[in-house]
């Protein structure tokens, strides 16, 4: 099998910084999945066995569901993690398959940048309101509407990538299954 030249020396530098700020923040989307299973742990602890639940505990939970998978999403995208739906893909030959790839990831980052236009032109309306969230710990809306709004501009790009350089991205070293 013919080796694959080192994408980190072809990849124009630009795409390169794209990768690493989405790893390390995908790992940081991580930490706030950690920052749920604590904040559940210490909130049945404190509700079961000292009979005084916290105020803050359902707040942070929806919070960091947020910033995880905002921070995931565009991971999933650069890497192909997500679920995908193959069957018709598999049958189809190479070449069409990768024209059919292309499409969908279009596609899928018009439907993102449409997102994105929704929550950019919600978020400015939020920053000049100063509108804060309803829960027991308020924050302003435009912080995660600001997490969103990356969320979706950063997949779609990825998406793009997909569309006009698939070279670019990693190809997923698994084999399909069958079901």
């Amino acid at each position: 099998m013919p080796s694959r030249p080192d994408r980190s020396t072809t990849m124009p530098a630009i795409l390169r910084l794209q990768d690493l700020i989405t790893r390390w923040l995908y790992v940081l989307g991580g930490v706030a999945l950690c920052g749920i299973v604590i904040s559940y742990l210490i909130e049945v602890v404190m509700r079961y066995m000292f009979n005084a639940p916290t105020l803050w505990s359902p707040s942070a939970v929806a919070y960091l569901l947020c910033v995880s998978s905002m921070l995931a999403m565009p991971e999933l995208a650069r890497t192909r993690g997500h679920i995908a739906i193959t069957m018709l893909e598999e049958r189809m030959p190479a070449a069409t398959s990768a024209r059919h790839r292309r499409r969908t990831a279009a596609l899928t980052a018009a439907i993102c940048l449409c997102a994105a236009w929704m929550i950019g032109t919600e978020m400015m309306r939020q920053a000049q309101s100063g509108t804060t969230t309803a829960f027991g710990v308020r924050i302003p809306k435009v912080w995660l509407s600001g997490l969103i709004f990356y969320g979706f501009v950063n997949t779609a790009l990825y998406y793009l990538r997909a569309t006009l350089l698939p070279g670019t991205l990693p190809q997923p070293d698994y084999a399909p299954q069958e079901v």
